[in-house]
């Protein structure tokens, strides 16, 4: 197994253990933060916010 391989599944793994969908988002620069098995949008409440004020960042549809 490739080390990129490992490391993505090793971060799939650690992201889900902490309660999160854990998708990538495209083009990188975060992570789904929304419980696994969600039915809507991908959403990064962490990342890609514009203000602290900001209650989500980014935001991307489920394929």
């Amino acid at each position: 197994m490739s080390g990129k391989k490992h490391d993505e599944q090793a971060s799939l793994a650690a992201g889900r253990a902490a309660g999160y969908c854990w998708a990538p988002v495209p083009g990188g620069g975060g992570h789904c933060t929304r419980r696994p098995g969600h039915d809507d949008e991908h959403v990064d409440y962490y990342n890609g916010r514009l203000s602290p004020t900001d209650t989500a960042g980014y935001r991307w549809p489920q394929r």
